[in-house]
């Protein structure tokens, strides 16, 4: 999971770091096992393994050099302390170094903060933040009740992380002129009183302040350096807490995972339990949406602390890594089973870390609210109206677009949708799953042909644009925004590149012309009764009788066959001991005698499904593509980045986009459990974006995609589908009615929408296919 391009530099500096730290726990944990819950034991680990991350320079890691530091940022503190959650290592980094050296690095230059920032980094002095009066709050507000007054401070903290008899706390305050301050105050000092309550690892305190003296001349910070500061605190120890849930829930999950291999019940693994193994294969996805949304955070951190932006960017991400964390350790206890309820079983630990860590610097629901205030600023697009009025809408046969930078290739590309794309074909938020039926699919790309822009990831040799991945992606990112409608354009996408690769010179003359120029549309013969996401199983015959192959069968769920001039089928030419072996590819001419098409209607009630019936179909022996008996392999070939693109949010985008506006439309906006579940479903899709961007990267830097194009797939479907739920139940007793209808300002067509999102979990795999095919990478066979 990463979020991040690092350089080179980075990169090595941080295999480095992840390397000391695996290196110096699982030496020390080997010799310090986990507490039990009740044990007595130091839960900070004691000041002896303090003094061991000092000598580190852990401790000192993101103070700038000129304050005892190592000069680097909350990503090395954040990938540190994501490695010391998964050892379970119990010194509270967070609490005690990271957010008070953000709060001492950006202090004014003195020789007091100097003294403090040494004090800090040589782990002689324990540090801790003050700022929290009240539980679920975010951020430090105006209304800051602590009062600094001549040196002195009075008031009341709670929810002060990690608090020692011997410490220093960096306290949030009002001066006499209501400005904040942030001032230093021993914990030993007359007037200090705590209230400590233990948590996992130690303690969450309420701590009193009447009249105690603060320590040097005056406050570190004051006014709105003071305010800016403490945010920016705040958010560093909150992306830092993420990667320590992370790192937790990573390594409870690798526990779980072992635990189900290594224990048998009947005589079988419990990794061999289905029921099991797709359980693991969603928290595996929980896992990677909670990795990519900190990165995410913490990239907008970087870039623009303190924007709205990266409030609801890290909202989400603490949200995320809550929920996660938390699922995962419950799960745990379960997967574990009696095991995971005592404490030899070794997963309470976990537990109460997650409860902890979910629970300090705001619980999910708080952030989810935050999050649903400013995404708006998350989800806004910045380059929305780029002008795009001087761009040529055509691409010259010799033109080479990969020559474009990123921006001027999106402007071209946008410049021909907005003068070109029809308005009739477009989707939008009234009619979010808008597709187009086999004539206008030929209308549009025909359009697309003429003017240069058809088969953005065909090579230029065979008359593609021969984008490469990235610029596919922006491509696809353009159609999107506009609202070209879904399609189904089986030959581009699926059957030339197959001849590309397995076709004769001569099978490439006679079929690639046609399906640029759009003159053939192909349907995709693959699906039987018998024969769904068990596809090896097919029956559908081709017997070879001279010249020809004699073809009998059927095929079914086949999509806008009705319309289709041509189809790319699998057939059984042999039979061999492995059903794989024996099938074979043919292009079949639809037009010929024998075949009959019979529509099906769903349950949106339109005619889109077919079956395709074969009695002794003549098909030319020259239309077998690749070897006979070998098809699979050749149908396996469709694949590519195709998985990839399946795996697109823009269906969840629109149907998003409904959910804001019926919320409205509905009078619901102030609805407090409403908002709450639309705020989930809103970070859902800001996290699955993040996850997905994460994938695509990984693509452009040619790295190999496995089973994560199955949880991808799994995870953006049926969270469409909830998102369509949740539309429909916002209509209350409207929820009933078939066809169009109008909620207040809006007219869409709530059932339709509901049905069209069902068939997601089904096509392209099953869901419960790609389940078990992400299990078998986390679990094996």
């Amino acid at each position: 999971m990463t979020g991040h391009h690092e350089t080179p530099s980075d990169s090595e500096l941080h295999n480095l770091l992840t390397d000391s730290v695996n290196h110096f726990f699982r030496d020390w944990r080997a010799d310090n096992p986990p507490p039990y819950y009740g044990e007595d034991k130091a839960t900070d680990g004691g000041d002896d393994l303090w003094r061991g991350l000092a000598e580190l320079g852990w401790l000192g890691l993101t103070l700038p050099e000129h304050l005892s530091g190592s000069g680097l940022g909350v990503r090395e503190g954040a990938l540190v302390a994501e490695r010391m959650a998964y050892w379970l290592a119990p010194a509270p980094l967070i609490s005690n170094a990271i957010m008070p050296a953000s709060l001492l690095a950006q202090s004014e230059a003195s020789a007091e903060t100097g003294s403090l920032a040494a004090s800090l980094a040589s782990g002689e002095v324990r540090f801790s933040v003050a700022w929290q009066e009240s539980a679920g709050q975010l951020y430090p507000d105006e209304q800051t009740a602590t009062q600094y007054r001549d040196g002195q401070i009075s008031g009341q903290k709670c929810f002060v992380a990690d608090v020692t008899d011997n410490c220093i706390l960096l306290v949030a305050a009002r001066d006499e002129d209501n400005q904040m301050v942030i001032v230093a105050v021993s914990s030993s000092a007359a007037g200090v009183t705590f209230n400590r309550k233990p948590t996992q690892q130690g303690n969450m305190t309420r701590v009193d302040f009447d009249r105690a003296p603060t320590l040097g001349d005056g406050p570190l910070l004051q006014g709105a350096a003071a305010s800016t500061a403490l945010v920016r605190a705040i958010d560093d120890a909150r992306i830092a807490l993420c990667a320590w849930l992370c790192g937790l829930a990573s390594r409870c999950l690798e526990q779980s995972f072992q635990h189900l291999k290594d224990r048998e019940q009947f005589g079988t693994a419990l990794s061999r339990f289905q029921a099991l193994r797709h359980r693991c294969s969603d928290l595996y996805t929980l896992l990677e949406l909670a990795g990519a949304s900190w990165h995410h955070a913490l990239d907008c951190h970087e870039q623009a602390p303190g924007a709205a932006g990266t409030r609801a960017a890290i909202s989400a991400a603490k949200a995320r890594c809550n929920e996660t964390a938390l699922a995962i350790a419950r799960a745990a206890v379960q997967l574990h089973g009696a095991m995971g309820f005592v404490e030899e079983g070794g997963v309470g630990p976990y537990l109460r870390g997650a409860l902890m860590g979910a629970a300090w610097l705001g619980s999910d629901r708080h952030h989810r609210s935050c999050f649903l205030q400013h995404a708006e600023s998350v989800e806004d697009d910045k380059d929305q109206a780029l002008d795009t009025a001087t761009q040529s809408p055509t691409v010259g046969p010799e033109e080479d677009l990969n020559t474009l930078d990123d921006q001027q290739f999106r402007l071209r590309f946008r410049g021909f949708l907005n003068s070109h794309y029809p308005s009739d074909l477009r989707q939008d938020y009234q009619r979010p799953f808008r597709r187009m039926t086999g004539a206008e699919t030929r209308r549009w790309t025909a359009l697309l042909h003429r003017h240069g822009w058809r088969a953005p990831e065909w090579p230029r040799a065979f008359g593609g644009l021969g984008l490469s991945f990235r610029k596919q992606r922006i491509y696809n990112e353009e159609c999107e925004r506009i609202g070209v409608a879904r399609m189904i354009d089986n030959g581009v996408t699926q059957l030339g590149p197959t001849l590309m690769l397995y076709g004769t010179e001569e099978q490439q003359r006679r079929y690639l012309p046609g399906i640029l120029a759009a003159e053939t549309y192909w349907a995709q013969g693959y699906s039987e009764p018998n024969a769904g996401s068990d596809l090896a199983s097919l029956k559908t015959r081709a017997d070879r009788r001279g010249d020809h192959f004699v073809v009998n069968g059927q095929k079914i769920w086949t999509t806008l066959a009705m319309e289709c001039t041509h189809m790319y089928a699998l057939v059984r030419t042999g039979h061999y001991e492995k059903k794989q072996q024996g099938i074979s590819f043919l292009l079949v001419d639809l037009s010929s005698p024998g075949i009959r098409i019979r529509p099906l209607r769903h349950i949106a009630g339109e005619e889109e499904l077919c079956e395709v019936f074969f009695t002794d179909v003549l098909v030319p022996v020259e239309n077998l593509v690749g070897p006979l008996d070998e098809g699979w392999t050749v149908a396996k070939s469709l694949l590519g980045h195709e998985r990839i693109w399946l795996a697109s949010p823009n269906l969840a985008v629109k149907a998003m986009m409904l959910a804001r506006r019926l919320v409205i439309e509905t009078d619901k906006d102030r609805d407090p459990v409403t908002l709450d579940k639309l705020g989930g479903l809103a970070l859902d899709l800001h996290d699955y974006h993040q996850w997905y961007y994460a994938i695509c990267r990984r693509v452009e830097n040619d790295e190999h995609i496995g089973h994560e194009a199955s949880a991808m797939k799994i995870y953006i479907t049926e969270l469409t589908q909830r998102i369509t739920d949740f539309n429909l139940a916002l209509a209350d007793d409207n929820a009933a009615i078939l066809g169009s209808q109008q909620i207040g300002a809006i007219e869409t067509d709530l059932y339709w929408q509901f049905a069209m999102s069902r068939p997601g979990t089904i096509y392209a795999g099953c869901n419960e296919v790609q389940r078990d095919i992400v299990a078998r990478a986390l679990l094996g066979k």
